[in-house]
């Protein structure tokens, strides 16, 4: 039997149980909201462009890497023995390298977890204090303050060791490429090296699979393409009237973009609601 409206009853407020439209974040909402890492290998590629830009410049003019810890771990071993004769100060810069990056690594990884390795601000402050590091190093070297050419008398280590201070913050700042590709879940993209890399592309079962079906081979494979890249860019900046300075400029406008591009980047989507 239907059962009928008593008189004077009226129909009932459809619209009152109509769930209210999601109105957009706040500008602090925003801040604080974690980014969709949808797309986000594409930037984790461009970062693989940096620390080849920013290596190949700083082992051409101080014969030591800045994010590639295993070369320097090698260069360290060597001057127990005191090799190379023509850099008897290579251990030193390779060991403040080394140590840079581990301070670096500790920092950025502590402090990026406790804030939210994938919050909006989080992102956009590392990047600039990345940035800033970069600047910091390059504007010392602009000024003629540190060694960094062949014709620098004090290149292989002068009494003031001055070219170890834009290799600690150029290798500290290098950490946070790692802790942002690692944070935003792409372990496979070769932010600072590349020996693990071309072994599990190698020993993938799927390597000649079609693109769509194996998008960690690509992600490995582009960062190798990448690095690359940035490597044979840094060196024939290198050899511009620009010198290193122009590849660590552009290493800085990289992260200074970087850093803006997670203000607008779209935001992780809410959960659903069971």
């Amino acid at each position: 039997m239907v059962e009928t409206m008593a008189a004077g009853e009226h129909p009932p407020d459809l619209e009152a149980h109509t769930a209210p439209a999601q109105s957009a974040p706040s500008l602090l909402q925003r801040w604080n909201q974690n980014v969709s890492t949808k797309y986000t290998d594409l930037i984790c590629l461009l970062l693989c462009m940096n620390t080849g830009l920013c290596d190949s410049s700083a082992y051409n003019a101080w014969s030591c890497f800045l994010a590639m810890q295993t070369g320097n771990t090698i260069f360290l071993g060597l001057g127990a023995s005191g090799q190379p004769t023509s850099k008897p100060w290579g251990w030193l810069k390779s060991l403040v390298s080394i140590a840079s990056f581990f301070i670096g690594a500790l920092i950025f990884s502590n402090v990026t977890r406790r804030a939210g390795a994938r919050r909006r601000s989080t992102l956009f402050i590392s990047f600039m204090v990345q940035a800033i590091l970069i600047v910091i190093a390059v504007a010392l070297i602009e000024a003629d303050l540190i060694p960094h050419t062949s014709d620098d008398m004090n290149l292989t280590g002068g009494p003031l060791f001055l070219e170890l201070i834009p290799i600690a913050l150029l290798a500290f700042q290098s950490a946070g490429s790692i802790t942002s590709s690692r944070s935003l879940g792409f372990n496979e993209i070769p932010a600072v090296v590349l020996t693990s890399v071309y072994f599990d592309v190698a020993s993938d079962p799927k390597l000649t699979d079609v693109p769509t079906t194996n998008p960690k081979r690509n992600r490995r494979i582009g960062g190798v393409v990448m690095l690359l890249i940035g490597a044979i860019a840094g060196g024939w900046l290198g050899r511009s009237s620009g010198g290193m300075q122009s590849a660590l400029w552009m290493a800085a406008g990289f992260k200074f973009l970087i850093g803006f591009t997670w203000l607008v980047w779209k935001g992780e989507e809410p959960a659903a609601k069971v």
